[in-house]
């Protein structure tokens, strides 16, 4: 596979853009940050000419694939209307019912443009409707780049306790004030949440948390868990935040609360709202928006609920919520075929752990049966899993840096068919690399 082309522009981005790229993340390709010229369905072709399966989905939006022609013709119809108005439109109030009309316990919602910024917006609602302060997350989860949140998701060691301590800020640059108001927990852990709400829990404004540590080793949330959760925030009186970023539109219709059968009063949307369109989404009760209705919350942003993103969002979600289509049974028939495939290509030589949903799952190189926590995520050589996939990237599989896999609903049998064949190949080849082998073989 030649990558010319792709090499001659990360040197001249290099040039020009701090790392060569415009998202951190990216940098850490490998060989090098792909640049891709077009995509179709589920395949991606590079400016060499290289085709890929896509199960990165561009980090997960693209669950429809790529260049889906309802959402083609959708935004081109939109593009000769206007691309942006500072104004309201019929768009916003289609969309808003369509996404609460499979969000039972939510009443109203209102939109923005990113996950991050979505996410600011329902703090400050859950700071506003409880009159206090602290948030509460959990370790390994992620829940944008703003330094208020970008706490405890990255950090050199496990925690075991509650903690606010200044290893766990995620940036140079980030103010360490912010810990004052985070309390990170280990998550999955009912004794420590318990301990926390005993001693903090006149204080707590919110709990945010991954319904499924999706940014961790897809790491499922035990049995009871969220349930319990639900419970201790509602006896204390502060808010239950569902970060559906990734979940939200692609374990179910109505995302998590309808997967695990858990409510929350503030939920997050984005990724796969609007099919690769920027557009995020913050759901929730009407008690939680009481201070957005008053005036004391100001919801801004000059592109919030941009007509362009909307039609996107009106097309996919028409989609995926047209029983005809049946995106979800084929995603998660799919997805979990393709798991059972990669699981039946583990040996004692290179042993494959896959864990996670069929619709989002990670595949780690080690004997271990599960990966339960961020611990357990920090104990194993991530270095496996970059080997593993710049191998696969050769055959023509394309994914997340972390082991990640997305399925789409355009992906077909065939495309899980040759996806196993390339994946045998590859290992097959690793097999031969006493690098690669020698590490696997070491367990953790």
């Amino acid at each position: 596979m030649k990558l010319d082309k792709s090499k001659e522009l990360y040197e001249r981005a290099r040039r020009v853009m701090p790392g060569g790229v415009s998202s951190f993340m990216r940098a850490f390709q490998k060989p090098i940050p792909l640049y891709i010229e077009r995509g179709a369905g589920s395949r991606l072709f590079d400016v060499d000419g290289n085709e890929y399966i896509d199960y990165a989905l561009a980090h997960g939006p693209l669950i429809l694939g790529h260049c889906h022609p309802r959402i083609i013709a959708a935004v081109e119809q939109q593009l000769h209307r206007g691309s942006t108005f500072g104004c309201q439109q019929a768009l916003e109030v289609q969309v808003a019912e369509t996404i609460l009309g499979v969000l039972p316990w939510s009443r109203q919602l209102v939109f923005s443009n990113t996950g991050t910024e979505a996410i600011q917006v329902a703090l400050r609602l859950a700071r506003a409707a409880s009159g206090r302060n602290l948030i509460v997350k959990f370790e390994g989860h992620y829940h944008g780049w703003a330094d208020s949140v970008l706490i405890g998701h990255r950090h050199a060691q496990a925690i075991r306790a509650a903690s606010r301590e200044k290893g766990l800020l995620g940036n140079q640059g980030q103010s360490p004030s912010v810990l004052q108001d985070i309390l990170v927990l280990p998550w999955n852990h009912l004794e420590i949440l318990e301990n926390t709400f005993r001693e903090h829990g006149d204080q707590v404004a919110a709990v945010i948390t991954e319904p499924m540590q999706c940014n961790t080793a897809s790491i499922l949330p035990k049995d009871g868990y969220l349930r319990r959760l639900r419970e201790l925030t509602t006896r204390h009186g502060a808010a239950l935040i569902f970060d559906e970023v990734i979940t939200g539109f692609r374990l179910a219709p109505g995302g998590a609360s309808e997967y695990f059968g858990v409510s929350p009063d503030l939920a997050v949307f984005a990724k796969a709202i609007a099919g690769g369109y920027p557009l995020s989404a913050v759901a929730g009760t009407s008690a939680m928006f009481r201070a957005v209705e008053n005036g004391r919350v100001r919801h801004l942003g000059t592109f919030n609920g941009n007509p362009i993103a909307l039609a996107g969002a009106a097309a996919t979600l028409e989609v995926l919520f047209n029983p005809a289509e049946d995106v979800y049974g084929r995603m998660r028939r799919l997805g979990a075929r393709l798991i059972s495939g990669l699981r039946a290509l583990s040996s004692p030589e290179i042993p494959i752990l896959v864990q996670g949903l069929p619709a989002c799952f990670q595949m780690f190189f080690t004997g271990k049966k599960a990966i339960r926590d961020y611990g357990h995520y920090l104990a194993y050589d991530m270095s496996r899993t970059q080997r593993w996939s710049e191998s696969a990237l050769h055959e023509g599989i394309f994914q997340m840096g972390d082991g990640r896999w997305y399925v789409s609903g355009v992906h077909t049998d065939d495309d899980v068919t040759l996806t196993l064949e390339k994946a045998e190949r590859t290992l097959k080849r690793l097999a031969s690399d006493p690098a690669f082998s020698q590490r696997v073989a070491s367990r953790d």
